[in-house]
């Protein structure tokens, strides 16, 4: 595929729609330019387009957006094999399962993040998730706050299941980063990314009533 294309792919991917200026500005090319790509993705069946809204007495812009055949394109942890995993395995070999998964993680990751400040250890986690499948970006949160958002999960299809990578995930980064982490969106509802938003202090003990009912 072009490379602009998949420049493309991945900008829709990290923002989760955009317009057709948007889109020709990353590229920097025309409008024009832009749009020649696009009508190529909208063949391939990758790019869905919709009108937006209207502002002043412009006519509406297009807005782009990824189709789920898209989702080839990115990383997907060999979702078929991890499904049938899933039905293979009882609920406690799950727990033990993505329990030790997250153990070795964050043996992984902390090394990483030692002695740096909060706001390097939040964007040294973000370049770890990346590494890992899930292109991660730092964005700004309310009150001075940092969030992590997730534009990418390579193992969708059994966090979406059982939530229990997800929710190990969540405490992993309380750990790691002495903090409190509130998950804000969830791409197993169907939101664009999953967005961890977090608070510099100490860490919540325990799970929240939230977390026991994704587990339960």
């Amino acid at each position: 595929m072009d490379s602009r294309r998949d420049t493309i792919l991945s900008f829709l991917k990290t923002r989760g729609h955009a317009t057709l200026g948007e889109i020709a500005a990353h590229l920097e090319v025309s409008k024009q330019g832009a749009l020649r790509h696009l009508e190529a993705l909208e063949q391939a069946a990758l790019v869905t387009v919709a009108s937006g809204e209207a502002h002043g007495r412009g006519r509406p812009e297009h807005i782009y957006k990824l189709t789920p055949a898209a989702g080839d394109h990115f990383p997907d942890g060999h979702r078929e094999l991890t499904a049938e995993l899933v039905d293979f395995m009882t609920q406690e070999q799950l727990r033990q399962f993505f329990a030790r998964r997250a153990a070795r993680l964050e043996a992984e990751y902390a090394p990483r993040l030692a002695g740096l400040d909060f706001e390097e250890r939040v964007r040294e986690l973000a370049r770890l998730a990346t590494e890992h499948g899930h292109m991660a970006e730092v964005v700004e949160a309310g009150e001075g706050g940092l969030a992590i958002r997730h534009c990418n999960c390579p193992i969708q299809d059994v966090a979406a299941r059982t939530g229990l990578p997800c929710i190990n995930e969540q405490q992993m980064y309380e750990r790691l980063l002495g903090a409190d982490v509130a998950r804000t969106t969830w791409m197993a509802e169907s939101a664009d990314d999953c967005t961890y938003v977090i608070k510099e202090g100490r860490a919540r003990a325990g799970r929240t009533g939230e977390q026991e009912k994704r587990v339960g």
